[in-house]
């Protein structure tokens, strides 16, 4: 290695220094050749040469600096001195050379230097050319990283930094330091340098600022200087400078730096427990200064701050005290950051509440049980009174609620826990919430509505509703959708398209009948009128503003039987209650829950329960007799789809029918031709031995096997007697009373007209000889066929009797069956006639029930006077040709000859229609047939013949 004698050196030493001076020209390239020999060889001439080398990079950087002004006042960039470039390059070279054999040496000498010098720089020329002090960093570090000369600086700053951290030596630390001591110095000027710098070694950066900061602050014996130290604002500003682009590792160190101050410690290195104990406040000083170190900390919270984490935590508040004063101060503090977190703003209310209800695994346990309660009471009375005294139009000034809103679903999950403290502060949040977005308290209401499965939830509901004024204040008319009304809305499209609900409230959705279950549980609060929230019925006008959606889903076939009876009650509570003068549906609404009430009715006659079976029917003709009650076309067409369906659909059975022929399921039957093709491809032709058909009905598939009710007799008789109370309460009508004319009659005379019309009209379709006279009885010969039909229907529906017997028991609305009452007759006449002459293979019984049937209903009718209207007990002991006389001389002809006619009936004072026997009495040829076969039977009906003819002894 080439040494230079002491002469050589005091040689360039003078050289250095006339030119430095100017005292002489020199060429500024060989003079910093001179100063960089000089650096090396005489150590004491250090801080000269460095100033010098100052002076050439603040020469290179006003040149710089002018030459962009040149060009933005001139349009031309003045062209660069070779010279400069030069001697920056040489400058660089020599120092990188140094920094590199040398780097524990050299590397903090000329880092030190170059950070002071770029920051000196950085200041001196700051709001120059095209940037002002106001420019962003991006544009700021442009313009820098333009000129040689600061490019030149930032490259030594990091290739020091490189072979400090390549050499593992504590030297980096003080890099660091100085790296900080400037950015506090040049603040804002300097940011682009600890930009630049953090890019290229972000996590080397990140960690040791921490570092560094972690150990000023901890030096700091009051909690003023703490705060307000220069250090921590640095570090708050180049970390915030990094988040940008550095988050994730920010966030990675802060948290490691967390969990290293939570490890064990030796007691004995008193600096690193002071360290371990000022981490925490440290942090929070950090966080209380950088949102986005705020953000960083607060990001997935819950796996930070475990249960165990917590209470080691616990042993160090006493110490914490110290660095902000009081622990009253560190509670404000905690308040104010909760406040102030825009991630994970559930997370930390989660553990707020978890932490309250700690289990007993420590006797540090209460303390942070009070601390939390307190601390979750101060979040939610900061926010109450930001909401309350400032003027706010969203949730930005609070942050918290703002995140909060983001993630509503955990919101909504603690509206459903058990914990009062927990679903009671969701309410409370939620809340305020709404003092900004109604819409958020309206999804919270659905959201509880849907899921509740106990009445403190829904006494949140309440509360929700209560104080956010969302229950309508009167009763308004039908139609208005309230508040209330929109929550009901909503929820019925969600459960009637689930696919299209916003998802980002509803992972899930919970049961169906859930949801109507609380809405009734809400109606009958509303209707007890002890819940003052409740008293503008919000919950009732909520139901008629969606009687169409809830028609839909009661009448709905696809509905669970357990959400119809549900809806069933909700309706007939509502409905029922309504005055009336408010009564007014429009009348496709009527129509929707007149055909959905007929469907419920049929379910309730299939439900298995005694009890729903008997309230669900009751609940039916509730709602038959208001909906009916104020329209005609409602009734006409309650009547007839229960007449019809309880005649030819598939319902029948559930009143003793046997299905009808023309009856399909729902996967169909295969026609008996397309069976019998399959046997053979050729044609089939008769006489042959290959014409082997299967045996069926034609057009109808195989013979099938003999019908077998699946109801009990006893099933079947409850389901008869619920269908006449159906039909009947859809005839009551009001009253003819001037004196009174909302008063209610017990049934409406015209409403059974119309039941005896349609059943006329279902079982004799043929509207050819419908009318109310009786022809001569060889005319029935005419008509055969169609009295055999009705006579095979009221075989196989069995119902049919009862509607007539129901309707005989309101006179004269018998009168209008008179078709139906002749064809049996007919076929009576001709089945016994058969019998007697013994052509006939009837079965006598059968025939002797009909018989009776039919002069009970006539008699009931008082269509038959008497005597004849006792003529059903003889029948029981006459022969089939005697029963055949009573039919044809005492039913038949007096029939013929007094039509079954209104007119023959009177009205009395009471409004009770009915036949005067003594004008009505049957003249002696219709009763002497009668008197005959008595006379004839004498030994079995010796102690009633004088009961029906009382006046033969006086007149013989």
């Amino acid at each position: 290695m080439h040494f230079q004698s002491d002469k050589d050196i005091l040689t360039e030493l003078h050289t250095f220094i006339s030119g430095a001076t100017q005292t002489s020209k020199s060429n500024p390239l060989d003079l910093s050749k001179t100063a960089l020999n000089l650096l090396k060889t005489l150590p004491t001439a250090r801080d000269a040469i460095l100033e010098y080398f100052c002076t050439v990079f603040d020469i290179a950087v006003n040149n710089y600096i002018v030459r962009i002004e040149t060009e933005i006042a001139t349009g031309q960039l003045p062209s660069t001195s070779s010279r400069e470039e030069a001697t920056v390059s040489e400058i660089h070279t020599v120092l990188c050379s140094f920094v590199s054999s040398n780097p524990q040496a050299w590397a903090p000498i000329i880092s030190t230097w170059s950070l002071e010098l770029l920051g000196e720089l950085s200041s001196r020329y700051a709001g120059r050319a095209h940037v002002s002090l106001q420019a962003s960093l991006n544009e700021t570090l442009q313009l820098w990283m333009g000129a040689r000369s600061t490019r030149t600086l930032i490259d030594i700053t990091t290739q020091c930094l490189t072979c400090l951290m390549d050499a593992h030596t504590e030297n980096s630390e003080s890099w660091m330091n100085a790296l900080l001591d400037t950015s506090v110095k040049h603040s804002p000027n300097f940011d682009w340098v600890v930009a630049h710098v953090g890019n290229c070694f972000p996590n080397t950066v990140i960690t040791r600022v921490l570092s560094c900061g972690l150990k000023d602050f901890s030096m700091h014996k009051t909690s003023d200087t703490g705060r307000k130290s220069p250090k921590l604002l640095s570090v708050v500003g180049i970390l915030g400078h990094l988040a940008g682009s550095h988050f994730t590792d920010i966030r990675a160190a802060l948290l490691q730096l967390f969990t290293w101050s939570l490890k064990p410690f030796n007691m004995l290195d008193t600096d690193l427990k002071i360290q371990k104990v000022a981490t925490v406040p440290f942090l929070l000083q950090l966080a209380a200064l950088s949102p986005t170190l705020l953000s960083a900390l607060t990001t997935n919270i819950s796996h930070t701050l475990k249960e165990c984490v917590i209470l080691r935590l616990c042993t160090y508040t006493n110490d914490w005290c110290k660095y902000f004063g009081s622990a009253k101060i560190l509670q404000e503090l905690i308040v104010k950051l909760i406040l102030d977190s825009e991630r994970d703003g559930i997370q930390i209310v989660n553990l707020l509440l978890n932490f309250v209800h700690m289990p007993d695994v420590d006797q540090n346990v209460g303390f942070i049980r009070e601390n939390c309660r307190e601390t979750l009471e101060y979040v939610l009375q900061d926010i109450d009174y930001i909401v309350r005294t400032e003027t706010l139009t969203n949730t930005d000034n609070v942050r918290l609620l703002r995140s909060l809103t983001k993630d509503i679903g955990g919101l909504h999950s603690l509206l459903l826990s058990s914990e009062r403290l927990k679903y009671e502060t969701a309410t409370r949040i939620i809340m305020l919430m709404g003092k900004f977005n109604h819409i958020v308290t309206l999804k919270s209401c659905c959201y509880i509505l849907r899921r509740s499965r106990s009445y403190d939830n829904l006494v949140m509901l309440v509360r929700l509703l209560g104080n956010h004024n969302l229950c309508s204040k009167s009763v308004t008319s039908f139609g208005y959708v309230d508040h209330f009304g929109e929550i009901l809305k909503q929820t019925l499209l969600e459960i009637s398209n689930p696919e299209s609900s916003n998802t980002d409230f509803y992972s899930e959705f919970g049961n169906t009948d859930q949801m109507w279950q609380n809405l009734l549980t809400l109606l009958k609060w509303e209707k007890s009128a002890q819940i003052f929230a409740l008293k503008s019925k919000p919950i009732s006008q909520a139901i008629l503003s969606n009687l169409k959606r809830i028609s839909n889903e009661f009448g709905s076939l696809k509905s669970e039987n357990k959400i119809r009876h549900i809806i069933a009650e909700l309706l007939h509570i509502t409905i029922v209650s309504i005055s009336i003068n408010n009564f007014n549906f429009p009348p496709h609404l009527i129509f929707s829950l007149v055909n959905a009430n007929v469907n419920y009715f049929f379910l309730c006659c299939q439900e298995p329960n005694a009890v729903l079976k008997v309230k669900g029917n009751r609940i039916v003709c509730d709602l038959f007799n208001c909906l009916t009650l104020y329209s005609k076309s409602a009734r006409v067409n309650a009547l007839r789809e229960m007449l019809e369906r309880s005649l030819f659909k598939k319902e029948s059975i559930l009143f003793g029918a046997k299905l009808p022929d023309d009856y399909k399921d729902e996967k169909g039957q295969e026609l008996l031709l397309y069976k019998n093709h399959k046997h053979s491809t050729t044609m089939m032709l008769t006489q042959r031995h290959s014409s082997v058909f299967h045996s069926g009905i034609i057009g109808h598939g195989k013979r099938k096997p003999q019908f077998k009710n699946p109801y009990s007799a006893e099933e079947i008789k409850h389901n008869v007697a619920h269908l006449i109370l159906a039909v009947k309460s859809c005839c009551i009508a009001f009253s003819e009373d001037p004196n009174d004319p909302l008063k209610k009659s017990p049934i409406s005379l015209e409403a059974l007209t119309l039941v005896s019309l349609l059943l006329v009209q279902f079982v004799s379709p043929d509207v050819m000889y419908n009318g109310l006279p009786w022809p001569e009885e060889e005319f029935s010969k005419v008509t055969i066929e169609r009295d055999l039909y009705i006579r095979r229907l009221f075989a196989n529906t069995p119902i049919l009797w009862n509607f007539l017997r129901f309707i005989a028991a309101y006179r004269p609305v018998l009168c209008y069956c008179s078709v139906l009452l002749r064809a049996i007759c007919a076929t009576l006449l001709h089945q016994w006639n058969s019998t007697g002459q013994g052509a006939g293979s009837y079965n006598k019984y059968d025939l002797l029930d009909t018989t009776l049937w039919l002069l009970d209903i006539m008699s009931m009718g008082q269509l038959l006077p008497p005597p004849l209207a006792s003529l059903r007990i003889p029948v029981e002991v006459l022969k089939p040709n005697e029963i055949v006389q009573l039919l044809r001389f005492c039913v038949w002809n007096y029939i013929r000859d007094h039509v079954p006619s209104p007119a023959l009936f009177g009205c009395d004072a009471t409004g009770l229609h009915w036949r005067d026997p003594t004008i009505a009495r049957p003249g002696q040829m219709y009763t002497d047939t009668f008197r005959a076969v008595m006379y004839k039977n004498i030994d079995k009906m010796g102690q009633i013949y004088a009961q029906f003819f009382l006046d033969i002894a006086e007149t013989e």
